[in-house]
């Protein structure tokens, strides 16, 4: 997901007030596949499907078979539960990188 050729789609979809270690560490820790995390990125800058659709050039058929995917994968219920996932996992990834420093 995070290799040089992707770099510029990584920071499009990534979320912004995440930086990009931060954002890897939480999908890495979250076992999203590469789509996912784009997926879960965009969401998390309140887009729509049809707007991940466009942005990622697929249909909002994948769109939402990636969305029902992590949701599972996550537990969650629907966007805003998603959303919650990442921040949980956003503080325990950074207190984790706090004790170890």
């Amino acid at each position: 997901m995070f290799s040089r050729s992707t770099t510029n789609r990584d920071d499009a979809t990534r979320p912004p007030f995440l930086d990009q270690e931060e954002w890897r560490s939480i999908v890495v820790a979250l076992l999203l596949s590469p789509r996912q995390a784009e997926v879960v990125g965009l969401v998390m800058q309140s887009k729509t499907d049809k707007e991940i659709a466009a942005t990622l050039g697929i249909s909002k058929r994948t769109v939402r078979t990636h969305l029902d995917e992590s949701k599972s994968r996550l537990d969650a219920m629907d966007r805003v539960g998603l959303a919650c996932r990442v921040f949980e996992t956003f503080r325990q990834v950074s207190e984790l990188r706090h004790r170890h420093k």
